[in-house]
């Protein structure tokens, strides 16, 4: 090509079908071997086939163990309504501290993890993080005292981090840009799910459960949930695939297609780790757009951190316990019908920012009309647009930033986790945001919530502008849009 893949080393596709490998009689001379031999309709219904295999062997494991990790972590405020606070006689700072020291944990842990994780199998590494982070989460329902709460509150975001991040990254390792969002948001779906089963599980524990076996009904929320995530966990180890270039249950050609279709995307580059995961570190710290990519991504996560305190600040409607808990759950079913339908029509229309934006406006409409009222429906409304806008927003940008950050491998994982890594570091300081004094219109989080949304959709629109103006340069340095003087198809960043 004739452009210089130093100076455009991840530019998005105009179509990422296999339709486009033949242009005008030309055969794509990066076609593998063993795939020359099928003819296109043979490869396109190939194609079909293993990204059906993948999405049915490793969607759902990772969907019901992503439910689970919400669940494990958000098991602190719904054990809050439980009885926990008076149980280790802990005052509302004190518990704010519990809720913040997760995340200290949880942000160390995340680069280190990623940069494993681009070297070793998939399949072995994530359900063994699963199984030791259940371990832990469980025995926090054995916790005597403050002092116990923290330090495993602390190792819970320790033992957690590699997971979230860990499967943004081996999502963007299987499926091209095309593809990404939507599985993104099936799979940051066990978020929503899980936030909405949470308030209806430990509804249930709380009502049910106090007393049984001498233990109070908020030890049982952490002892059943993490138990259930460390049985789960050991089917990870038969159903993830692990890289394209080494799971052992692809066929030849299903290996060598897995690998063809993401190296057109990165300009003929193999996905594969060929240099030292430090050299990965030190490239993605020497491209800009990571920065204002992780920009992006911390006022997203700012602009969701009220779903830590959401069973509190539902409270404030004025219900009992059980009814407060149960009251969670409909705006987190609508945020996960919301959130798949804007992924959906941005994976369908190819396009990122837009989608962003409207999302984060919607969340931010959300944060005003809460602060603004006492009137009982319009503040449950609220809460509605709350979730579905910053929820939405938050899976896009999940996929802008795998297709956005070049390979190698080792670049793009360790890219993802600084991005997460940083943008949760924002939790530290949000557990302070909602403290109890400030019910019940909570304006202190509202107003901090509603500048980061609006903050995350004007840098959207300035990523668009700039991945814009690389697009253009491409176009003027490959003298035409298109085919590349037969060397394969001009590629592009999306917008």
């Amino acid at each position: 090509m004739n452009t210089n893949p130093n100076e455009y080393p991840n530019l998005g596709e105009k179509d990422s079908s296999l339709e486009n490998v033949e242009v005008a009689g030309y055969v794509d001379a990066d076609l593998p071997d063993v795939l020359r031999s099928l003819s296109q309709e043979q490869r396109t219904a190939l194609e079909k086939k293993l990204v059906r295999r993948i999405d049915l062997r490793s969607l759902p494991i990772l969907i019901i163990l992503f439910l689970l990790n919400i669940l494990d972590r958000n098991a602190i405020a719904n054990a809050r309504l439980g009885g926990l606070e008076d149980t280790l006689k802990i005052d509302d700072t004190q518990y704010q501290t519990a809720v913040m020291v997760l995340w200290a944990g949880y942000i160390s842990m995340m680069v280190p993890s990623n940069m494993l994780l681009s070297v070793f199998k998939p399949r072995i590494y994530l359900p063994t993080v699963v199984i030791i982070w259940g371990i832990v989460s469980g025995s926090t329902g054995f916790v005597q005292n403050y002092t116990g709460l923290v330090v495993l509150r602390f190792l819970v975001g320790v033992t957690e981090a590699p997971y979230f991040v860990g499967c943004i990254f081996f999502l963007s390792c299987w499926y091209t840009k095309r593809e990404l969002p939507s599985r993104i948001s099936i799979f940051y779906s066990g978020y929503t799910l899980s936030s909405a089963f949470g308030g209806l599980i430990a509804a249930g524990i709380i009502d049910g459960m106090d007393g049984v076996g001498g233990y109070r009904s908020w030890r049982w929320v952490f002892i059943l949930e993490g138990a259930l995530t460390i049985v789960v966990a050991c089917l990870g180890y038969f159903l993830l695939p692990n890289f394209p270039s080494n799971t052992p249950w692809l066929s030849e050609e299903e290996r060598a297609m897995a690998q063809y279709r993401l190296s057109r995307e990165a300009d003929g580059e193999a996905d594969e780790v060929t240099e030292s995961v430090f050299v990965g570190l030190k490239q993605a710290l020497s491209d800009p757009k990571v920065y204002l990519l992780i920009f992006i991504q911390t006022a997203s996560v700012v602009g969701m951190s009220f779903t830590y305190f959401f069973p509190s600040i539902v409270k404030t409607l004025g219900y009992g316990k059980v009814v407060t808990l149960l009251l969670t759950a409909p705006p987190y079913f609508a945020a996960f019908l919301f959130s798949l339908l804007n992924s959906w029509h941005s994976g369908k229309t190819h396009e990122r920012c837009f989608h962003i934006v409207a999302a984060c406006c919607i969340s931010a409409c959300g944060q005003i009309i809460s602060m603004s009222t006492h009137v009982l429906g319009a503040r449950y409304f609220a809460m509605f647009l709350q979730a579905m806008g910053a929820f939405s927003a938050f899976q896009i940008i999940l996929s802008w930033v795998s297709s956005t950050i070049p390979r190698p491998k080792a670049k793009r994982g360790i890219a993802l986790a600084l991005a997460t890594a940083i943008s949760n570091a924002t939790n530290i300081s949000t557990a302070y945001l909602y403290p109890s004094w400030n019910a019940p219109l909570y304006r202190m989080g509202c107003i901090v919530l509603t500048v980061a949304l609006l903050c995350c959709a004007a840098s959207s629109l300035i990523l668009r502008f700039w991945l814009r103006r690389l697009n253009q340069k491409a176009d003027r340095a490959a003298g035409h849009e298109g085919v590349d003087n037969g060397a394969g198809l001009l590629f592009r960043y999306v917008l």
